[in-house]
């Protein structure tokens, strides 16, 4: 809008100072430039343009561009080779959503306008005058030589300018998908899929300081699969991985969308429940238990594990809070395996 107040009122002012035929008036030129830009406005800001792929509309913008160019090039009298000018401006402007084809289609709508423009200027009808002696013929085709030297060679600029917006785009887009992928491996464990000892770590210290300034409870509980060597032992690492994976997918599938399980490292896992007292983490792990024991366990019959369970006591650190976690889940291993001891 800047742009088109800007030449008009340039044009308007050759007009005031003689240099413009009176007879040019620039209001038919203000009205359509006005209603198409208000048109255009109102598609663009209601949301209404975002249908089509270019949400932008760039191409109609480029369309009224050229046209309110040739129009003014008909209008300019001698001041007329100031009115192409916008015309680079405006196939710039396409680079920023165009492809190739349309930009190269754009630029012959453009040199078809401007000869349509010269021939408007020289007489429409058979009796016009277009001998090449013509007032101003000259720099009517000086101008449109220049046009057809330049418009595609800054087409052949806006092509290469919208190519490198899309490879800077599908470099971002990699480079995004990347990132997400560090991320991932950065806080998950490649096997189970589920939070490493790292991102665990992380949780469970947020989990402290969301205890100490709100002053609410959480449990965790350490697991360890029972037996689990004679499975490595027997049948290879590889069947000790499936177990796992079995393992994490059965075990994630009973427990709330807060409760977190993580790989604590080898065949032990940590449960970090939030907002749960003791009796009712117990329950959640006895629960888990009974889940994972309908899963086959080789030949060493259902997989069971021990767990050591302990609530969040005021004031002391993660590192306490996981000791007395390891202490309970041996008081289960030497209970007999199976079983749940809360500390």
């Amino acid at each position: 809008m800047a742009v088109y107040i800007g030449c008009g009122t340039v044009f308007g002012l050759a007009m005031g100072m003689g240099w413009v035929a009176p007879d040019a008036s620039m209001l038919p030129w203000a009205t359509f430039v006005g209603t198409m830009l208000a048109v255009l406005y109102v598609a663009l800001r209601s949301g209404w343009s975002a249908r089509f792929h270019d949400a932008a509309l760039t191409a109609p913008q480029i369309v009224l561009g050229v046209t309110a160019a040739c129009w003014g090039y008909v209008l300019g009298g001698p001041v007329r080779t100031a009115a192409l000018f916008p015309l680079l401006l405006v196939l710039i402007f396409g680079t920023f959503s165009l492809g190739w084809r349309r930009i190269l289609w754009l630029t012959v709508f453009a040199i078809v306008s401007l000869s349509f423009s010269i021939a408007l200027r020289h007489g429409p009808s058979p009796g016009g005058d277009w001998s090449l002696d013509a007032p101003g013929m000259h720099v009517d085709l000086v101008n449109l030589g220049m046009l057809v030297v330049l418009l595609p060679a800054t087409s052949l600029v806006a092509v290469r300018l919208s190519s490198l917006r899309r490879k800077l785009r599908s470099e971002r887009r990699a480079l995004t998908e990347a990132l997400a992928e560090v991320q991932r491996l950065a806080t998950r464990d490649e096997l189970t899929g589920l939070p490493n000892r790292r991102h665990m770590q992380e949780l469970l210290d947020r989990e402290l300081a969301r205890s100490a300034r709100h002053e609410h409870r959480f449990s965790i509980a350490l697991i360890d699969l029972d037996h689990f060597k004679r499975i490595n032992d027997a049948h290879g690492h590889a069947a000790g991985d499936a177990v796992l994976r079995s393992f994490a997918m059965t075990a994630v599938g009973g427990l709330r969308g807060h409760d977190v399980l993580a790989r604590w490292g080898g065949e032990e896992f940590l449960l970090l429940m939030p907002d749960t007292a003791g009796p009712q983490a117990e329950a959640t792990v006895w629960r888990m238990l009974e889940r994972v024991g309908h899963l086959p366990f080789m030949d060493a019959g259902s997989l069971s594990f021990s767990a050591g369970v302990c609530e969040y006591r005021r004031g002391e650190t993660a590192t306490q809070l996981l000791d007395r976690a390891d202490v309970q889940m041996y008081e289960a291993k030497r209970a007999g395996r199976g079983t749940v001891q809360v500390g």
